[in-house]
């Protein structure tokens, strides 16, 4: 008769154990982001990490195997939330050519569509997230690119699948060429190009932003969007 009640006994410490390695391996790699983007990879240690962290050190070893396991684990992140914020319209995009040749004016809409979801996902964040989250990913990923680190080949991968290639899907229809086509792909660089040409200080400077703001982010959106129309007005027709 007591196998049963310890069963049931057992079960809700597992699961309140479960949560709290969660919750442990959630504030460890939403702390390495900020560490990892103020000191780079070199300049930050374990201990650092597991103080800011409030976690034991040895909880960094338990979850991520070593700090380079944790540094992949935060860019596996980034590319999960890519992926989340992108798949969507991406998804949309497949569906239209699945049914057949869309129409320009359903490609042109369906491209403003993902510029206006890539500008937000490069300056604004999702739901939830704070401004400093933002410009923590951002220092992150532009540290990281100065340290040539070989762990962002995998974030990489995931922009080109999740945001290149549809992008230059829609390209290629609007300009009557082949996606393989090296001009699609110098188009579909020079379309993103024009959000992201916003991350350089230089840019900023002119502009006399200091930080980026839900205004700024759609001014930003409505630039790229009226700037494609007019790209693609007489283009490809």
């Amino acid at each position: 008769m007591l196998a049963p009640t310890t069963n049931v006994a057992r079960a809700p410490r597992r699961n309140i154990a479960s949560a709290r390695g969660a919750d442990t391996r959630r504030r460890l790699i939403e702390t390495a982001i900020e560490v990892f983007a103020t000191y780079g990879y070199d300049g930050t240690s374990t201990r650092r990490l597991a103080e800011r962290a409030n976690v034991n050190l040895p909880a960094i070893q338990y979850h991520f195997g070593s700090k380079e396991g944790l540094y992949r684990a935060v860019v596996g992140y980034f590319a999960d939330y890519i992926e989340q914020q992108m798949a969507p319209v991406g998804a949309r995009v497949k569906a239209a050519f699945a049914a057949g040749k869309p129409s320009r004016a359903t490609t042109l809409r369906l491209l403003l569509e993902l510029l206006e979801k890539f500008v937000a996902l490069v300056f604004d964040g999702g739901e939830g997230d704070t401004r400093a989250s933002v410009e923590s990913r951002k220092l992150f990923i532009a540290r990281a690119e100065v340290e040539r680190s070989a762990a962002l080949e995998s974030l990489y991968a995931t922009m080109r699948r999740c945001v290149g290639e549809p992008c230059a899907t829609l390209v290629a229809r609007l300009i009557g060429r082949s996606l393989k086509d090296e001009q699609t792909w110098l188009r579909t660089a020079a379309i993103l190009g024009q959000a992201t040409v916003f991350c350089n200080k230089p840019a900023a400077r002119t502009l006399h932003w200091r930080s980026m703001d839900r205004t700024r982010v759609r001014a930003v959106q409505r630039v790229v969007c009226a700037h494609t129309r007019a790209i693609f007005a007489g283009v490809g027709r």
